[in-house]
């Protein structure tokens, strides 16, 4: 699946989920994102994908969950300290839908604290059309429910991040070929060569 179907994939179900399930699309959109980022930047060559990037991702895989995800792309200067931040936010928010029992939405107190954090969601509203001040009183034939300000800050959000990430992995150049790394042999401080 391309990018821009995967996007409006991501997007329609997002809209048609229950907030359990808004919260969870949203935080596994995300980690596929970041996934595709990370495995472009550690790229060096096919032999080195094929046996040392991509088992970084699989099974139990240093980083084979959300977290290590977040702080490796934030390491290595992929993603900004908002999108960090804020990333981190939607993974609290998807553990709390995922690993609690009771009903998880987005009226719950807990969701409604971290989602008044979201930074991008602010970010978002600031490049937004302004209004075209037209007022329709009655709903299209079809049109769905309000959401929750919660939810669509939640949602807001997750978009932003989305095409920056989307965005970051389009223009990432990686390092040309024959960089020169600590295996080929530079002096590591106080003068001592490295040992391959």
């Amino acid at each position: 699946m391309d990018r821009e179907a995967r996007k409006e994939q991501i997007i329609r179900e997002l809209d048609a989920e229950s907030d359990r399930g808004c919260i969870l699309v949203a935080a596994s959109a995300l980690d596929d994102f970041l996934e595709e980022l990370l495995k472009i930047a550690l790229a060096a060559d096919q032999h080195s994908v094929k046996h040392a990037v991509i088992p970084l991702f699989e099974g139990m895989g240093p980083l084979s969950t959300f977290s290590a995800k977040i702080k490796l792309a934030y390491a290595l200067g992929l993603i900004s300290k908002t999108d960090f931040t804020d990333l981190e936010k939607i993974r609290r928010i998807r553990n709390i839908a995922s690993h609690k029992y009771s009903a998880m939405n987005f009226e719950s107190q807990e969701i409604v604290e971290i989602c008044c954090m979201l930074d991008s969601a602010d970010l978002v509203v600031q490049h937004l059309p302004p209004p075209d001040n037209k007022v329709t009183n009655k709903p299209e034939a079809g049109a769905h429910k309000p959401h929750l300000m919660e939810r669509v800050r939640f949602t807001f959000t997750v978009g932003w991040i989305a095409a920056r990430l989307e965005n970051t992995s389009k223009s990432f150049e990686p390092a040309p070929r024959g960089w020169r790394s600590l295996r080929d042999g530079l002096e590591l401080p106080g003068g001592r060569p490295s040992r391959s």
